[in-house]
């Protein structure tokens, strides 16, 4: 699976994913650190990446905003950092959801040391 990590991703989670065998583009690399969320969100679509993001702005794009139905997102809401875990739990949403984020044409993910909710384009929580 093809991923991009926004620059407000650790770089330890960058290089622990690309350790797994994860193609990870970082923002910073490609030229687009301190583009607008939507920039890099079109982006990420363009090239059929999941964007790993800290910024819960992305949601709302997808969700209610310019880019609504558009995109893919895994959301990293964790108030402790613990980068082992925090990749431990992307691996897992990775392999689990794998179907949904192959099939929806937008969805985001949201992580945190609660586990993890799926959000879709136009719906309400699952």
């Amino acid at each position: 699976m093809r991923l991009m990590a926004d620059e407000n991703v650790h770089i330890d989670i960058v290089r622990a994913l690309r350790q797994k065998n994860h193609e990870v583009l970082f923002v910073p690399e490609v030229g687009l650190a301190g583009y607008d969320d939507k920039d890099i969100l079109e982006y990420a679509e363009k090239n059929d990446l999941v964007l790993i993001s800290g910024d819960k702005d992305f949601g709302g794009l997808i969700e209610f905003g310019t880019l609504w139905g558009r995109g893919k997102v895994i959301l990293l809401r964790y108030h402790i950092i613990n980068i082992n875990r925090i990749v431990e739990n992307i691996l897992q949403v990775l392999s689990r959801e794998a179907r949904v984020i192959k099939t929806e044409k937008s969805v985001v993910f949201v992580l945190s040391e609660s586990g993890y909710r799926i959000h879709k384009a136009g719906n309400k929580k699952l």
